[in-house]
């Protein structure tokens, strides 16, 4: 739906959820003999205590702020979130935004991660000045001149320009990172230039399944739930997809859309791209289910490490269980 703005309102694209939204059912493919396959000129300055990370049960977390961000910052997490961002491109047809974008002069990506996104609009866009901020300095050193990177933290400091001034602001898959998302939202709406957008694309941490084969017993469903409660004790809610229209409505955003996928837990899908996605989502999940609850699982309820690994051995196996055509909605 699209609405006439009044004077000077941000508006807002947001690529997230609503569970009701009626989809496509995804055919399942009856052939199991699929196996996953394991997928595996600027420079930035900041102070060297800043790597001198933090070590907890064999990983690594950023000093910055340091207890803030719930998950790794090592090489395996790395390579992982440069995996997610190839899935997302794919599952959205090639595009790294939705908003009606035609010559943007500031863009601010907020918590850009290893920064892939941030570098490929610099490409996309030379005249415009991208910034990307997060915890970790995990971006490469050599990227386009329009881009820079800050070591930052959005949800307690100042976004270090004046009001009015970002063409567009992109947040990407943040479940679990702020204390209150909201007021994320609010300051993006008051540092956008009037006319500007707002795009999030984010994962609803529920795990969804249409045609009955995930049952009360699958072990990923279940890991999910034990993660979000430890996530309510750390204060960092993982639930934030779904309410983000509602957020932004709230904060005075006008002109709202909104999209919703389903990216497949694994390769169990009929459909062959949504099957090769399916493959790169389980090897995603394969790789990160460690990172995803070490710190969650420890700090929140206090289990140990040997804990958590015996655990998770189930749910690795449910998350490749192609008998069980479960996905995930983006």
């Amino acid at each position: 739906m699209s609405l006439s703005p009044p004077p000077a309102p941000a508006s807002t694209y947001s690529s997230s959820i609503d569970p009701a939204s009626p989809q496509a059912i995804i055919e399942a493919d009856s052939d199991h003999s699929d196996v996953a396959e394991s997928c595996n000129t600027s420079t930035k300055s900041v102070n060297q205590s800043i790597f001198d990370y933090v070590k907890e049960n064999g990983r690594t977390y950023h000093r910055y702020q340091a207890g803030s961000y719930l998950y790794p910052n090592d090489e395996s997490e790395s390579e992982r979130l440069d995996l997610q961002f190839e899935i997302l491109k794919v599952l959205f047809g090639g595009r790294n935004f939705y908003a009606p974008l035609e010559d943007p002069r500031k863009i601010l990506d907020i918590g850009t991660g290893t920064g892939k996104w941030a570098i490929e609009m610099g490409h996309q866009f030379p005249r415009c000045e991208i910034t990307g901020t997060d915890l970790s300095p995990i971006q490469p050193d050599w990227y386009p001149s329009n881009v820079k990177f800050v070591i930052d933290d959005a949800a307690e400091e100042d976004w270090m320009i004046k009001p009015d001034s970002y063409d567009y602001i992109h947040t990407r898959v943040l479940l679990g990172c702020f204390e209150d998302f909201r007021e994320v939202i609010r300051k993006s709406f008051r540092y956008l230039k009037p006319g500007g957008w707002m795009e999030s694309q984010e994962y609803m941490h529920t795990v969804y399944c249409d045609d009955g084969t995930m049952g009360s017993d699958y072990a990923f469903a279940e890991w999910t739930k034990t993660q979000d409660s430890a996530a309510m004790q750390l204060g960092r809610p993982l639930r934030i997809a779904n309410k983000l229209k509602r957020w932004y409505e709230q904060a005075g955003f006008v002109d709202i859309h909104e999209e919703v996928y389903k990216l497949p837990v694994n390769s169990w899908p009929r459909d062959p791209q949504l099957k090769m996605l399916g493959r790169f989502s389980e090897s995603s999940l394969l790789d990160g289910l460690q990172a995803f609850s070490l710190a969650f699982f420890h700090r929140g309820l206090g289990w140990t490490k040997d804990e958590i690994e015996v655990y998770l051995v189930n749910v690795r196996k449910a998350i490749s269980d192609r008998n069980v055509h479960a996905y995930h909605k983006m």
